[in-house]
């Protein structure tokens, strides 16, 4: 069997991540690679997703504040207020993270966030997870997985 990770790295990818128990590779749509939950019920407005995408470097100057504004500016979700920023380390980059309360544009539905801005000296790579806020407790050690198994090519 081929492991996952490895495909997604061959397939040209300037990262490898890993799936976990609940999430797995569903495609790539404009520039967002996405994982999405595995057995999703057929009716719900929302499902567990990791989302990531490959940006232009954020210089250190620019960084404070830098994942606020993404997710302020992210489409799909509404967030009344965000927590400040916290530092992370993952694949060896530092970062930044969020994880926070949001609500779905479109289902309207209250919502999970956990969002992460990797700098590296050549590109930055944005992580988005989501899933609704009851399934959130379920879900969330797979998404710290997934993001914790991200390394950049």
């Amino acid at each position: 069997m081929i492991r996952r990770d490895l495909l997604l790295f061959a397939a040209g990818l300037p990262f490898q991540v890993t799936e976990g128990e609940h999430l797995r590779m569903t495609g790539q749509a404009l520039g967002w690679t996405i994982l999405r939950d595995r057995a999703p019920r057929p009716d719900a407005p929302e499902t567990g997703m990791v989302l990531i995408r490959v940006q232009r470097p954020v210089p250190p100057a620019s960084r404070p504040g830098h994942l606020a504004a993404m997710l302020q500016a992210f489409r799909p979700f509404h967030f009344p207020n965000l927590p400040a920023e916290e530092m992370v380390r993952l694949g060896g980059l530092p970062g930044t993270a969020i994880e926070t309360r949001g609500m779905g544009i479109g289902s309207r539905q209250t919502v999970m966030v956990r969002a992460v801005c990797l700098y590296g000296r050549d590109r930055s790579f944005l992580l988005i997870a989501s899933a609704p806020e009851a399934e959130w407790p379920a879900l969330r050690p797979d998404v710290l997985r997934v993001m914790e198994g991200f390394r950049p090519g």
